[in-house]
């Protein structure tokens, strides 16, 4: 006959127990209560017996309490993962229909004072054209993610172009009918607490902190590599570049060799070195290679192959994983700017859009913390 499970007083946490037998999900989300049919033994319930013997959850359980608490962790990492999903989603949302709502409000105020309709208003916004010069100047800014020569790229870049300036007008316009109307957002950005800890460029105390999460085998990496370069270039001393280790080792078989190449060339101080080779040539990603690369750059040869020997330098490697993990960072690269996440290889107009408005916010309260 079989058995319902109802109430688990197990000698293991409530969540590990959970799975372990399967108990599933209320509606609300918690974790109902389940029990195996059963004497109680001091508290523990009695899952089996050898003549007089009585063997409790807690006895099994005991004699691999490892996997028991793997069990345990492996659940806390996933509701934490669910968690920042559902977060990120819910603030993704409400900002969405705020910004809806208090474009619409101050087009409806101004549509009323000026005794026209809202309609009217937004056919009156002036989008200026693309020059010749935009499309130049967007493609060479772009060069290492495209693969194809300006002149076929050109009309294509040119309607990106135009959508922009059109999105960028639509904007401006409703920014000045906020300003004008009174009309403001006080929702902040969406954010999530990561360790700046890691290799970094740029000075300790700038007011933006990029951490990117990386595989040095990963053409996406090396191309977001070139929107990096640009971003430092242009924001000296108000940006500071962190890089973490997520080799994707089931995709790239040499990703997390060349991650212990960049932990050990940063042993002798010399990470940003191995760093860009490696992303200059992903081609010379095996040891051999690596070992290559280490001498051309001036890296004692004995010192770089004692330190990718080394269980030690996995640990690196390892502390990274689990930080991603927590992230719920699954792919790369990813970035997150003072925390503000952000996905895959981007145009540097991404990440201007977001570091600008990061240093406007910190002008406009000096007393904010920093981020990272």
């Amino acid at each position: 006959m079989a058995h319902e499970l109802r109430l688990l007083p197990l000698a293991l946490t409530g969540s590990a127990a959970a799975l372990a037998l399967g108990v599933s999900l209320a509606s609300g989300g918690e974790l109902q209560p389940a029990e195996l049919d059963g004497p109680a033994t001091s508290g523990r319930t009695v899952i089996a017996s050898i003549g007089a013997e009585h063997i409790t959850s807690a006895d099994v359980a005991a004699a691999d309490q490892a996997a028991f608490d793997q069990l345990e962790s492996d659940y806390q990492l996933k509701l934490r993962q669910l968690h920042m999903r559902q977060a990120e989603a819910r603030y993704e949302l409400l900002q969405q229909r705020l910004e809806k709502l208090l474009d619409a409000r101050s087009l409806a105020l101004e549509a009323k004072a000026r005794g026209t309709s809202p309609e009217a208003l937004l056919a009156g916004v002036r989008v200026p054209a693309v020059t010749d010069d935009e499309v130049r100047e967007f493609y060479d800014a772009n060069q290492a993610r495209a693969h194809d020569p300006f002149e076929k790229l050109a009309p294509s870049i040119a309607r990106y172009l135009a959508g922009q300036h059109q999105e960028e007008a639509r904007r401006a316009f409703y920014d000045n009918l906020r300003a004008q109307h009174g009309i403001s957002s006080l929702l902040g950005p969406y954010r999530v607490a990561v360790a700046a800890s890691g290799p970094a460029r740029g000075k300790d105390d700038a007011p933006v902190t990029i951490v990117e999460f990386g595989d040095f085998q990963c053409p996406f990496c090396r191309e977001a590599e070139g929107s990096l370069r640009t971003v430092m270039s242009r924001y000296p001393g108000q940006v500071r570049l962190v890089f973490r280790n997520l080799p994707l080792s089931n995709l790239h078989p040499n990703a997390a060799l060349a991650a212990e190449a960049g932990v050990c060339a940063g042993r002798q101080g010399m990470f940003w070195q191995m760093h860009d080779a490696m992303y200059q040539d992903q081609s010379a990603l095996s040891e051999s290679a690596l070992k290559d690369t280490a001498q051309r750059l001036g890296l004692s040869a004995d010192d770089f192959a004692a330190c990718l020997a080394d269980p030690a330098t996995k640990q690196d490697l390892e502390t990274d994983r689990k930080a991603a993990d927590e992230l719920n960072v699954t792919g790369t690269p990813y970035f997150f700017i003072n925390g503000r996440p952000l996905n895959g290889s981007l145009p540097v107009e991404r990440f201007e859009a977001v570091i600008t408005d990061e240093l406007q916010r910190l002008a406009s309260r000096p007393d904010e913390p920093k981020h990272g």
